[in-house]
């Protein structure tokens, strides 16, 4: 019976053993832009007028677009309600929001309602409570873009939504984006850059 040769071989040299050296080199990717997430959730989400991606918080800015001068006592009682909805949705998911602040201010004859979340915790079904809390509170006076959305296309937006949603860590770089309607068009732009 011929046994090989138990002598091992250097590097590049043959026989029974072989050194095989396998340099691997991290590759860079250019960081992700999360403007499909901006634009999906404003196609997705017609009662909400504006989003905001700010890097410095690391957090989401929901805007909100409201005809009518209200007064603060309804307002008060518009904004326990709504903290109270969200704060039992997360703890009933088992999330604990690092970042959650209302700002109300009035514009003329607007009110502007702006939502800071913390980007690393939202969930779509946040998004959606968010929407149906401010669209139930100001009915009519609510400004939405147009909805051509269908229940097949909001299946599919709300999929992707969450999928990005998922994809975005603690460590994930965000750009500073801003994202709002312009006729019946979303636009999301890039203010990191340039």
């Amino acid at each position: 019976m011929n046994m090989p040769n138990s002598e091992a071989s250097g590097p590049g040299e043959t026989g029974p053993f072989r050194e095989v050296i396998v340099l691997l080199e991290p590759v860079e990717y250019p960081p992700m832009n999360h403007s499909s997430l901006l634009a999906s959730i404003l196609v997705r989400y017609p009662e909400i007028g504006t989003l905001k991606m700010l890097p410095g918080s690391r957090c989401i800015r929901l805007g909100f677009f409201v005809n009518g001068v209200y007064g603060p006592g309804s307002l008060d009682r518009f904004v326990r309600h709504f903290r109270d909805s969200i704060d039992t949705l997360t703890y009933l998911t088992g999330v604990k929001p690092s970042l959650l602040d209302v700002c109300l201010s009035h514009r003329e004859t607007v009110l502007v309602i702006e939502l800071d979340r913390d980007i690393d915790t939202i969930s779509l079904e946040e998004i959606s409570l968010i929407a149906t809390l401010v669209r139930d509170q100001f009915g009519a006076d609510l400004l939405c873009g147009e909805s051509s959305a269908d229940v097949e296309d909001s299946a599919w937006y709300e999929d992707l939504i969450q999928h990005m949603l998922e994809d975005i860590g603690e460590e994930t770089f965000l750009h500073e984006l801003i994202g709002f309607r312009e006729g019946n068009r979303v636009l999301v732009y890039d203010k990191s850059v340039g």
